[in-house]
């Protein structure tokens, strides 16, 4: 009996982190050779072409790497500053569809507030974590809505920063 109840745990936490959303597991701070594992388009980062005091940005599809999520028509943003991940943002501007960064912030970090899916909302909700600084918001720019989610802590925040 005993051997059956290990078996079920194994399995289910095998299949749970098949689901497992990959972005969230590369940690701020973290060397961007280790963080290339998971993030393959950093590879190619070389810091001798940003300088000591520039950041890098690195842009890709965020539904590629988080699987289970519904991000789709989501940018994911990798910010490297001197050989170390920065921050990691999702951004999404899709008119038709946007509470999915909500959605995906409710699901793998933690619930912002209702009020936050309000189609005239604006503004910024901290999600700290630890020592994470997460920040969940939405801004107009022009005609569109953009929502947001920024993830870094305060080691690394000011080279998140455009």
């Amino acid at each position: 009996m005993k051997k059956i109840f290990f078996y079920l745990i194994f399995i289910f936490f095998t299949i749970n982190s098949s689901f497992a959303c990959q972005l969230l597991n590369v940690p701020i701070g973290s060397n961007v050779k280790s963080a290339s594992s998971t993030f393959d388009f950093l590879a190619d980062y070389n810091q001798d072409v940003f300088g000591e005091n520039n950041s890098a940005l690195y842009e890709d599809y965020a539904a590629d790497f988080c699987d289970g999520s519904d991000l789709k028509e989501t940018d994911l943003e990798v910010i490297v500053y001197q050989s170390k991940i920065a921050g990691i943002n999702l951004v999404n501007a899709d008119q038709d569809n946007n509470n999915l960064i909500y959605e995906f912030t409710k699901n793998f970090i933690n619930d912002p507030g209702q009020n936050v899916t309000n189609k005239t909302w604006t503004g910024y909700v901290s999600l700290d974590v630890g020592n994470l600084i997460i920040t969940y918001s939405k801004t107009n720019v022009g005609n569109q809505k953009f929502e947001y989610l920024e993830i870094t802590n305060a080691e690394m925040f000011d080279y998140t920063r455009r």
